[in-house]
C-alpha cells in the first residue's frame, strides 16, 4: 500500500473585515499578502492549519502552532508552548502538551505517531524551545533547540535531532547561540 505524503502545509487566516488569506509553506516566497494587510491596522479573528496530502486532499489540524514537515513527508511535528495558542481549536491530549515533553510527531493523516520525550532531565526544567536547522550530524532529520525553565540565560541552546521512528530525541554535539 502506497504510504501517504505530505505536499504542504496550509495557513487559513480570516481578519475582522472579512478578508481571507491562504499561506502555503510550498510557495512560501510569495506570500499571501496577509501581512500588508495587518499594516493597514486589520486584526486576524481565525487562523486554521490544514495538512494538504500528495493526492490533494486537506485534512485540518485543530492547532495554531508552527508545523514542520517531516524530511520523509511521511508526517509533521510540533511543539507546543506552555498554554495552548489563542487560535487552537484543541487543548488536550493529543493536539497539546505541557513541558516538559511539549512536542509531538504526527503521521500525514493527522493522527499521534508520538509524543517526545526529554530523556536526562531529572529536575523537569528542560522543554523543546522550538526548530533549529538541521544538525550537521544529522543533515536529514528535524532539529530542535532545548531550553531551561530554571535557567534560561544560558548563552547556548542544545540542538537535538528529531527521531521519525522513536520518542527519544538525538542528542548532537553542536549548540546554537542566542
Amino acid at each position: 500500500m502506497k504510504e501517504t505524503l505530505i505536499k504542504e502545509i496550509l495557513i487559513k487566516s480570516i481578519c475582522d473585515d472579512g478578508s481571507f488569506f491562504i499561506e502555503s509553506s510550498e510557495n512560501q516566497h510569495k506570500g499571501s499578502g496577509l501581512f500588508k494587510h495587518l499594516n493597514k491596522g486589520h486584526k486576524v479573528i481565525s487562523s486554521k492549519r490544514y495538512v494538504k496530502l500528495e493526492n490533494g486532499l486537506e485534512k485540518f489540524i485543530p492547532i495554531a502552532n508552527i508545523i514542520e514537515v517531516l524530511p520523509d513527508r511521511t508526517g509533521f511535528v510540533v511543539i507546543y508552548d506552555n498554554r495552548p495558542n489563542k487560535f487552537s481549536e484543541a487543548t488536550s491530549y493529543p493536539w497539546f502538551f505541557e513541558y516538559p515533553n511539549n512536542a509531538a510527531v504526527y503521521n500525514a493523516d493527522g493522527s499521534l505517531r508520538f509524543q517526545i520525550k526529554i530523556t536526562n532531565n531529572p529536575d523537569s526544567d528542560l522543554y523543546i524551545m522550538g526548530f533549529a536547522q538541521p544538525s550537521k550530524e544529522h543533515p536529514d532529520k528535524v532539529s530542535v533547540i532545548i531550553n531551561s525553565t530554571t535557567h534560561p540565560e544560558y548563552g547556548f541552546h542544545q540542538l537535538y535531532a528529531v527521531d521519525p521512528c522513536s520518542p527519544q530525541l538525538i542528542e548532537t554535539k553542536q549548540q546554537i547561540r542566542r
